[in-house]
């Protein structure tokens, strides 16, 4: 059946009634804070998608700029939520989410530039598969476009550790992008700058924590995605370019603070008893070295950072007693499905001892590879209208 909407003509600058076949609603919601600078890119590309069932949604943060006023004029048909304070990147994201209607949501940062069909082939992937419950484009640098950018990459995964790393970047090292994570792939997490997420799995394991406030939020909406049996996907077809360092930049105290303070959060909260129980006294003396190096290195703000972040862990283990026994109450799966998107390594041995720079070069990803294993999506999935059948997933 045909239907009728109403779109707007980029080139012609009008609305005109276009007809399309029936597709699901996609709901893209971007969060906003002063970020006026970014917003004309991220509109006027995301007008050119040729997904035809989209609404768009901006969430605005009490900014103090003029970014609702230059929506309002320029870009009459994106929805605003005006917040009266500024709730961070965990609950402004929440407040898109409950304004979203689509069977499918995407969570797109303020600084970034959308391909025109990037909705189409993480759409046909979500429509062939039941289970998956999360996924990721490429994410590329808006700054170099042919490299894959800091914050995405292909997609995410963690280390024995519990810290994460990306499918095309190992810490501060980024990879020209030569088509070599082209094939779709199973994530432990997807990146929060560009996240396709199913309603109902949203419905089912809960939104953004908002004590994580911000960074490494999304692994841990990831993880308890994964926790209640859903997958996550790379699915590299689909790309947008980010702009690296818009919104914080990568070597802020401030981000460190955060990096630290919720990664340690996150395993506490998600990890099983023995595996945290093995874990933890294993990781804590890796932190106070990152500790000791910034110390060594002058970088005094980032080591007060790390120092910071392990006093509130300290001061708030009621707080991080009751999300656990919230979260383990509500697991669906045991820590053996989720680890095997777990790399069985260390990333920091390897990368600052070994000096190995790329996710390819990793010592044990080979042998694991059976675990952490590209999914083979047939090409009328990925490029062509969504199949009818439903494929059952393994879980």
């Amino acid at each position: 059946m045909n239907f009728l909407k109403l779109r707007y003509n980029f080139e012609e600058k009008q609305y005109n009634y276009m007809a399309y076949e029936e597709k699901p609603l996609v709901s893209v919601v971007t969060l906003n804070f002063d970020g006026i600078r970014f917003l004309k890119d991220l509109f006027d590309s995301l007008r050119r998608c040729t997904y035809p069932n989209l609404e768009v949604i901006m969430v605005d943060n009490c900014s103090q700029d003029e970014s609702v006023n230059f929506v309002k004029q320029n870009y009459p048909e994106v929805k605003i939520v005006e917040n009266s304070e500024n709730l961070m990147y965990t609950g402004g994201n929440n407040e898109g989410l409950k304004h979203a209607k689509g069977k499918y949501i995407c969570l797109v940062n303020n600084d970034v530039d959308v391909d025109p069909g990037f909705i189409d082939p993480i759409v046909n992937a979500f429509e062939s598969n039941a289970r998956i419950g999360a996924a990721q484009p490429k994410i590329l640098a808006m700054q170099e476009r042919d490299r894959l950018e800091y914050a995405g990459a292909c997609g995410g995964y963690i280390d024995w550790f519990g810290y994460p790393f990306l499918r095309g970047r190992l810490f501060f090292t980024t990879e020209k992008d030569e088509g070599q994570y082209d094939k779709p792939a199973e994530l432990f997490w997807g990146s929060g700058a560009c996240l396709f997420l199913r309603k109902d799995t949203l419905n089912e394991v809960g939104h953004f924590d908002e004590d994580f406030v911000l960074h490494q939020e999304e692994i841990d909406l990831c993880w308890r995605i994964r926790l209640a049996g859903w997958s996550i996907v790379s699915i590299p077809q689909s790309q947008i370019w980010h702009h690296v360092g818009g919104t914080l930049d990568k070597d802020s105290p401030r981000k460190t603070y955060w990096n630290f303070r919720n990664n340690l959060f996150l395993l506490f909260k998600n990890l099983s008893l023995g595996n945290l129980l093995i874990r933890l006294p294993l990781r804590v003396p890796l932190d106070f070295l990152a500790l000791g190096i910034e110390l060594f290195k002058g970088h005094f703000a980032n080591a007060r950072a790390v120092a910071r972040a392990y006093l509130w862990l300290m001061t708030h283990f009621t707080l991080l007693r009751d999300k656990r026994r919230i979260t383990q109450k509500q697991r669906k799966v045991p820590d053996k499905g989720i680890f095997k998107c777990v790399y069985p390594g260390s990333v920091v041995f390897e990368y600052f001892l070994l000096g190995r720079r790329k996710f390819s070069d990793l010592l044990f990803l080979k042998p694991k590879l059976g675990q952490i294993k590209e999914m083979s999506f047939e090409h009328s999935i990925i490029n062509d209208p969504p199949i009818r059948e439903v494929v059952k997933n393994r879980h």
